[in-house]
């Protein structure tokens, strides 16, 4: 097994940091084959990830048209300048919030996994209204009310890199700490048993 350097382990997070290339020849001199591997398994799982963020269940692109009604007739109240025809506008706009939200607690009621998609909590008590601000957003969405990208955010290749060698540096951080104690403990030992010895009179 590859002896593994810290040092230059920390080099490469440098040179990611600093906006480096860091090449699977490097990971492998610098890891073992054992780093290349993992690299390999976490981008695999990378690519997995965003193909499942490219099939939208049909139930959500469907929320997501009710939002657009909504929102279309939030943006006309904003433009119109009668002030009953505005109040009229977002009348509506409230009953196409409501009618969405209503149907996207029923449809995660019913696929819990399906969370995932949203920028928020559906069922929290805070921040959820039926308003253009406060109705959930899909992680996917390009609305500028948005969240957070949530677990669809991106992640690319120098991302996954740079959580290979930090791994690898927790692990060999936790070895040593092992190392530590398991001497620690092994000195406590002797020390222990020599005071039973004394005590006895051995």
């Amino acid at each position: 097994m590859q002896k593994l350097n810290p040092t230059k382990i920390d080099a490469l997070v440098a040179k990611l940091a600093n906006g480096g290339k860091v090449s699977g020849r490097d990971l492998t001199n610098v890891l073992g084959e054992g780093g290349l591997v993992e690299y390999e398994q976490l981008w695999s799982e990378e690519l997995e990830r965003r193909k499942f963020f490219d099939n939208k269940p049909m139930a959500l692109a469907d929320y997501e048209a009710m939002l657009k009604r909504a929102d279309f007739l939030t943006a006309r109240a904003d433009k119109t300048a009668t002030v009953n025809s505005a109040k009229n506008l977002r009348v509506l706009a409230k009953q196409e919030y409501q009618a969405a939200l209503a149907y996207l607690k029923t449809y995660i009621g019913n696929n819990a996994s399906a969370e995932v998609w949203l920028d928020r909590d559906v069922f929290g008590l805070v921040g959820i209204g039926s308003n253009a601000n406060q109705v959930p957003r899909l992680v996917t969405s390009r609305s500028e009310h948005k969240l957070t990208d949530g677990a669809s955010a991106a992640v690319s290749k120098e991302d996954v890199k740079r959580t290979v060698l930090k791994n690898t540096l927790d692990r060999l951080v936790a070895a040593e700490n092992t190392d530590e104690a398991l001497a620690i403990s092994a000195k406590l030992k002797v020390m222990l048993e020599n005071l039973i010895k004394r005590s006895r009179g051995w």
